[in-house]
């Protein structure tokens, strides 16, 4: 999978340090190295070997403060496109949609190959009403969720959905995008608009809302943040259940404000639809 940083971020200096062959009893995960990190790193334990850390975002950590012994892994891209809203079989399934004959978005920014959502059919025997399924996403984003309706549509709890597109990205090619492979499936008629194609993203974004609005789609928000912590959730209980005794801690906590350089301003270059039938989730 794609990655833009190390997977091995961090590892023992010691010349006979082996991640593949090393014990570990406790697992820590977060999306950022917030103190609280720190913290559960270093919570004494006299017997266990040292901690692994799972990051999403690990660029501030600091390394002085890692205790000895401790493997810090990594993982920003490729989380941010299998385990937040975008190219997420599991939430999907999660969420009442029919994986088998989902759709997949491909391509974003300049890469051909990247994969940045999904577009489903509610599966039958699913309450579709958009009342339902709006609680249905904020049950999994902890409570968030802020739902857009197009102004002057005749939208209301009780709208049926037939189709949810799962995006990591609200622009207005984003919108034309969810469309077009709705009507090519068949899943919403040539000449219809997209009132029942609710549409599940992170951060709000106003040229993504207007775009949304004139398509008659509705749209909910669960924000960027809530987005990376499902993926962190999601982990821990992997682990969990893949290796109940391990200690697994979550640490989903805000991170402390920081002065950020100013950004470039941000280019998307044209890459070429692709739209094509969902494989299976690694």
């Amino acid at each position: 999978m794609a990655n833009d940083v190390n997977f091995l971020y961090h590892t023992p200096r010691h010349p006979a340090y082996n991640p593949s062959r090393a014990i570990v009893s406790r697992v820590v995960l977060s999306v950022a190295p917030t103190p609280g990190v720190y913290t559960a790193l270093n919570a004494p334990s006299s017997t266990s070997p040292p901690p692994v850390c799972v990051l999403h975002r690990p660029w501030q950590l600091n390394r002085r403060a890692v205790p000895e012994g401790t493997l810090v892994i990594a993982s920003h891209t490729s989380l941010d496109m299998y385990l937040t809203v975008g190219y997420n079989l599991t939430l999907a399934g999660r969420l009442g949609l029919h994986v088998q004959s989902a759709l997949c978005i491909q391509g974003y920014k300049g890469d051909p190959q990247r994969r940045i959502g999904i577009v489903a059919k509610v599966r039958p025997g699913v309450n579709p009403s958009l009342g339902s399924l709006t609680d249905a996403v904020r049950r999994e984003f902890a409570g968030a969720g802020d739902l857009h309706l197009p102004a002057g549509a005749a939208l209301g709890s009780d709208s049926r959905i037939a189709v949810i597109a799962i995006m990591n990205a609200f622009h207005p090619e984003e919108i034309d995008r969810v469309v077009r492979a709705a009507k090519e499936a068949k899943w919403i008629g040539d000449h219809d608009g997209a009132s029942s194609v609710l549409y599940l993203t992170g951060a709000a974004r106003d040229y993504g809302l207007e775009a949304a609005a004139a398509a008659s789609m509705p749209a909910i928000c669960v924000g960027h943040r809530p987005c990376e912590e499902w993926g962190i959730r999601f982990l821990a209980e992997t682990l969990k259940e893949q290796w109940p005794e391990l200690t697994v801690k979550e640490v989903l906590e805000e991170e402390e404000p920081r002065a950020s350089s100013k950004k470039a301003k941000k280019t998307t270059e044209g890459v070429p639809l692709r739209i094509e039938p969902c494989a299976e989730q690694a």
